[in-house]
C-alpha cells in the first residue's frame, strides 16, 4: 500500500532544533502546499491564507498549540529545508502512484530564474530542475535539482535513470541526450526510447540521413494540425536502422524522419527532424510519442512559469527558490492524478476548500 503525502513529507528532516519547533515540519509543509493549491505563490499570499484559514487549518492538522505558523515560520522553512530530503520525498511519493504500462516519459530540464547568480554573465551560475515527465498523466515522475556549473543535464538523466525502478516505458528526450550512455542505460532499464538527433552527433546523423534517403519507409503517418491559428503538416517515416550503424548505439530498432511544413507570417516552411528509437518500425505509438514530447513544455514548464509564476518568483534566498519549485511540482502532480487537465481550473475549484484539499493530500 502506497504512503500518503503526509507520511513521505515526515521523513523530511527539519532543520530546526529541539526548541522552537511549535509546529512538526510536516504539518508547515503540507500547508504551503495547500496554499499553493489555493493559488498562492508568495510568502504574503502564504501568510494572508493561513490567517484565513486558522480554524480549519487548527482543526485538520491537529496543531498542538492552536495557532498557525507565522510568515517568518513559513520562510525560513523554504529557504533552510534541506532541499534534497524534500526532492527525495517527492520521488518516493511519485514513485508509488499508479502508471499505465508502457507510458511515454519525456525528460527535460527548467532553470530556475531566481537563481541566476549574475543574469550579465554568460558563465553564470543557476539552479536547474531536471524532470521526468509523463505524457499520458501529466505528471512529473521524477526530478534532479542540479547546478550548472557542477553537473551536466546528460549526467543527471542518466543517474535518475539508474536510480528508478521503471521498466517498459518509452522515454523521448531532446538531441541533447542523443548520447550512448543514455540510450545504454535505458536499454539496461527494460525501457524503450525515441531521442531527437542533431548535429552533436554528425555521423550518427548522416547514417540517419543516407537512410532516410535511399530506402523506402516501412511507416508512414500523415498529420495536420493548427497551432496557432496557423495550419501545420507533419510527416513521420518510420525506418529500418542502417546497416552501419554504430553498434555502441545499443538496442536500435527504428529510424525516423519528421517534415513539419504550413505557412508562417505568409511565407512557406519546411523542416526536417531524425529521430533513433528502439522500437520496431511498424510499431504504431512512434508518431503519437514523438508529438507528445513537448508536452513536457506546455503542460509542464509552461504550467510552473505562468500559472505558478516560477520565472517571476523574488525568492532567492537560501534554498527557497527550489523547495518552492518542489512544492510547485508535487501540486501539479496531485492536481493531474485527480483527474485536472487545467492547472488553474483545479485551483479556482478547490481554493478555500480545505476540506476536499486535505482528501487529496492525506
Amino acid at each position: 500500500m502506497s504512503k500518503s503525502i503526509i507520511d513521505h513529507l515526515k521523513e523530511v528532516p527539519d532543520p530546526r532544533g529541539a526548541q522552537g519547533s511549535r509546529d512538526d515540519l510536516w504539518q508547515i509543509l503540507l500547508i504551503i502546499i495547500m496554499g499553493i493549491m489555493s493559488g498562492h505563490k508568495d510568502y504574503r499570499p502564504l501568510e494572508r491564507f493561513v490567517e484565513r484559514h486558522r480554524r480549519t487549518l487548527i482543526k485538520l492538522l491537529a496543531l498542538k498549540h492552536g495557532t498557525v505558523p507565522s510568515y517568518s515560520t513559513l520562510r525560513r522553512m523554504m529557504i533552510d529545508v534541506d532541499y534534497a530530503k524534500l526532492n527525495s520525498a517527492f520521488n518516493n511519493w511519485a514513485q508509488e502512484q499508479p502508471r499505465p504500462r508502457g507510458a511515454a516519459i519525456a525528460g527535460d530540464g527548467k532553470s530556475l530564474r531566481n537563481t541566476v547568480s549574475n543574469g550579465d554573465n554568460d558563465k553564470q551560475n543557476f539552479i536547474s530542475m531536471v524532470s521526468l515527465f509523463s505524457q499520458e498523466q501529466g505528471v512529473v515522475v521524477a526530478t534532479a535539482i542540479m547546478e550548472n556549473k557542477k553537473e551536466s543535464e546528460i549526467c543527471v538523466i542518466q543517474q535518475l535513470l539508474s536510480q528508478l525502478n521503471l521498466e517498459n516505458h518509452v522515454f523521448t528526450m531532446d538531441a541533447l541526450h542523443c548520447q550512448k550512455k543514455t540510450v545504454e542505460a535505458i536499454v539496461e532499464s527494460n525501457n524503450d526510447y525515441i531521442i531527437k538527433v542533431k548535429k552533436n552527433q554528425p555521423k550518427l546523423q548522416e547514417a540517419i540521413k543516407v537512410q532516410t534517403d535511399e530506402e523506402t519507409a516501412i511507416q508512414v503517418k500523415v498529420e495536420d494540425e493548427l497551432s496557432k491559428g496557423r495550419k501545420v503538416q507533419r510527416l513521420v517515416e518510420v525506418f529500418a536502422p542502417p546497416q552501419n550503424i554504430d553498434s555502441k548505439w545499443k538496442g536500435v530498432g527504428s529510424v525516423i524522419r519528421v517534415t513539419r511544413s504550413g505557412e508562417r507570417d505568409g511565407e512557406s516552411y519546411s523542416t526536417l527532424s531524425y529521430y533513433l528509437s528502439s522500437l520496431p518500425p511498424k510499431s504504431k505509438r512512434i508518431a503519437k510519442v514523438i508529438r507528445g514530447h513537448w508536452q513536457v513544455e506546455n503542460r509542464l514548464h509552461w504550467v510552473k512559469d505562468v500559472i505558478f509564476d516560477e520565472d517571476k518568483s523574488p525568492q532567492k534566498a537560501g534554498n527557497a527558490p527550489i523547495n518552492l519549485s518542489i512544492m510547485k511540482t508535487w501540486v501539479l502532480s496531485v492536481f493531474r492524478l485527480h483527474g485536472f487537465d487545467s492547472i488553474k481550473g483545479a485551483i479556482d475549484q478547490f481554493s478555500g476548500n480545505l476540506p476536499t484539499m486535505w482528501s487529496l493530500l492525506i
